[in-house]
């Protein structure tokens, strides 16, 4: 899979096929992956730091691009969490007070987020001063594209609004700026399987479900764990007890995955398998990273 350029692109339409640049002797003899390649690939160590600059410098373009147009847009800056790869996988806080997130999925009146401050301008707005905001913010009905990935997934996207010009200004193109939200989380997607399949993460799942049983619960798997309580509550519906079971579970598995390393145990296998992945994937991962760092420093 190889992005394409935008002589590849059909009535608005981007796809990653084979008409990207064609690979060379010496890129396939130097197409071991880097930290940083593999920490754009897997979203961790330098991962979180990056996205949180580049989102804030975003968000601070926005802001003036909005103002610039007659329309207030709240620049949230957000901090990097000081919590480890494992830690952010793992989010106990959350596990413990919403579990899986399941009940709010399946309750009659679902959980309330708070309303954002940018939302709540909007909300205050007649519908034709809305409407000219979400013009401004994100552009017409008809500047939306559509990028495609491997595996049917789509992508669309404005190509006109503030948005868009504040992610061309950070990132170069909307194409390069999608391609890197999307390209290496596919990727990654790619590795579960196999990941899956070794040795060492079947050791560490019997190992869980060790730790599991010791807690009063059998599942095969976090997924399995995960999947059987979905459907309790799509049979069932959402029930005060069940929410606490979902909780109580949610907690455990957490715990059992923090004692047993298991979030860290499937980051070193998704990095290590990464390595096997095709010439043409780890060249784009490559341009796409380069890309990405360089946004990067721009903002910082």
């Amino acid at each position: 899979m190889r992005l394409a350029p935008l002589a590849c692109a059909v009535a608005g339409v981007l796809a990653l096929t084979a008409c990207g640049t064609s690979t060379t002797d010496s890129d396939v003899t130097s197409a071991e992956l880097t930290s940083a390649e593999l920490d754009l690939l897997t979203r961790s160590e330098t991962f979180t730091r990056t996205t949180v600059d580049l989102a804030n410098a975003e968000s601070e373009l926005i802001s003036a691009c909005m103002a610039s147009r007659g329309f207030r847009y709240r620049a949230d800056a957000a901090d990097p969490t000081p919590e480890s790869d494992e830690e952010r996988s793992l989010n106990m806080k959350e596990r413990r007070s919403r579990g899986y997130g399941l009940a709010s999925q399946y309750a009659s009146e679902k959980e309330s987020a708070g309303t954002a401050t940018n939302d709540a301008y909007l909300a205050g707005l007649s519908k034709k001063k809305a409407d000219a905001y979400m013009k401004a913010l994100r552009g017409g009905a008809t500047d939306f594209r559509e990028m495609r990935f491997g595996g049917g997934r789509n992508i669309t996207f404005s190509a006109r609004g503030c948005e868009a010009d504040s992610r061309t200004s950070i990132y170069g193109s909307l194409d390069d700026w999608v391609s890197i939200s999307y390209f290496p989380q596919n990727l990654n997607s790619e590795l579960s399987s196999r990941v899956e399949k070794s040795p060492k993460y079947r050791s560490a799942m019997n190992d869980w479900r060790t730790c599991m049983r010791g807690k009063g619960y059998s599942y095969a798997s976090p997924d399995t764990a995960y999947e059987q309580l979905k459907g309790v509550y799509r049979a069932k519906g959402a029930t005060t007890a069940l929410r606490e079971r979902e909780i109580a579970v949610a907690v455990a598995d957490g715990e059992c995955g923090a004692e047993l390393h298991i979030p860290a145990t499937v980051l070193t296998l998704r990095r290590s398998l990464a390595q096997s992945l095709p010439t043409s994937d780890k060249l784009q991962l490559r341009r796409l990273t380069a890309i990405w760092k360089a946004a990067a420093d721009r903002v910082r």
